[in-house]
């Protein structure tokens, strides 16, 4: 097949880079997608279902989502304009390392522990920007050592993305660990990614007055509306133009804004609920997992737990058995300090019993104490 002369025009970088793509199966418990399993009652549904009936499909959303904006930034007591929707997380990533993206004579970097969520080096690759990546330790915290390091290399990164608590290690990193660093780094935007504390009350990094080099980042996406793609960030007052201009105009559909607006305003009580009974649920899973012998389970401060099987390639093994019985568990065995590890969401009651019943399954000894 010839190549066509256009294809010298891409970038190079591309080519290295994997693409993000599931297809999606029936399954009896999808416990590899850090969702909130709780499904919402019908009546929520049924509320959902009239707003969207009252959309003018054939018109534009507002272009910034002026009503969604203005009750985020009321739960944060900042200005909605400090506010920035995006389409999911991902959307918001690419604004930010597009207007810090830096000058052709100084090219940018990001630092970011590893591993933690895959967007933020892989967004900043497909725009030809830096990653320095700082494993994280045994234990899955944060290097302070080596990220003050990183963080000072050349003439200091763009951008740093702390995910607390971390996708995929469920960790809450130690809030004087990052103050420093932010802290001792006011040329780096620190961005705070918090997509996943309300798994963690009260561990909230959020405050009134953070410092100037600080994005507060979090999402609707783990709380029950995945399905809407809605993200947001508070940014500081430099920052918040830039954005706005990187951002596509109507970047967030009508159909989300409302039934955004509907649930954080009249069922938010039912959305709490949702939270409550789903980290009830996570100690449940934390106990089928500490019943697997030989595992080690790490600290869960998200809405996922993981474990560490023994031997070597028992997590690859374990997570295609499950699979074949319907039950989708994330293999993270591959990335850095996730050695023979699983990631597992939490799931709704049934769902676990279903884990805990295909656990007895597929691994001999299942429920003896751990040795």
């Amino acid at each position: 097949m010839t190549t066509s002369e256009w294809t010298r025009h891409l970038r190079p970088a591309l080519a290295g880079l994997d693409v993000y793509d599931i297809e999606p199966v029936p399954v009896k418990a999808r416990l590899a997608a850090n969702e909130l399993a709780e499904p919402w009652p019908m009546e929520v549904v049924q509320e959902v279902g009239k707003r969207v009936a009252q959309l003018e499909l054939n018109r534009y959303p507002d272009t910034s989502g002026r009503k969604l904006r203005a009750l985020l930034a009321q739960r944060h007591a900042v200005d909605p304009e400090a506010v920035v929707l995006g389409c999911g997380s991902d959307e918001l990533i690419g604004f930010l390392l597009t207007a810090l993206g830096g000058r052709p004579s100084e090219p940018s970097f990001i630092v970011v522990p590893t591993p933690t969520f895959q967007m933020y080096g892989h967004a900043a690759r497909c725009r030809g920007i830096g990653v320095l990546e700082v494993p994280l330790t045994e234990e899955l915290e944060l290097d302070e050592t080596l990220m003050h390091e990183a963080l000072g290399v050349a003439t200091g990164a763009a951008l740093c993305f702390l995910a607390r608590p971390n996708n995929p290690t469920s960790s809450l990193w130690d809030s004087a660990v990052i103050e420093r660093l932010i802290a001792q780094h006011p040329a780096t935007v620190f961005v705070l990614d918090e997509a996943y504390i309300s798994y963690a009350p009260g561990a909230t990094l959020w405050r009134q007055g953070l410092p100037d080099n600080v994005v507060y980042m979090s999402t609707l996406s783990k709380i029950g509306l995945a399905a809407l793609r809605i993200g947001y960030l508070v940014a500081p007052p430099a920052l918040r133009r830039p954005l706005n201009v990187v951002r596509n105009p109507y970047n967030v559909s009508a159909t989300s804004q409302a039934i955004a607006e509907l649930v954080l305003t009249k069922f938010d009580g039912v959305q709490k609920a949702m939270l409550t009974r789903s980290l009830a649920a996570r100690q449940k899973l934390v106990g089928l997992l500490e019943k697997i012998p030989k595992a080690k389970v790490f600290p869960a401060h998200a809405n996922f737990a993981v474990v560490r099987l023994d031997p070597a390639g028992e997590a690859t093994r374990v997570a295609e058995a499950l699979a074949q019985r319907g039950i989708l568990v994330k293999d993270a065995s591959a990335l850095p300090r996730l050695a023979g590890c699983l990631r597992v969401g939490v799931g709704t009651n049934a769902e676990l019993d279903l884990l805990a019943k295909a656990l007895a399954e597929v691994i001999p000894g299942y429920g003896t104490a751990a040795g």
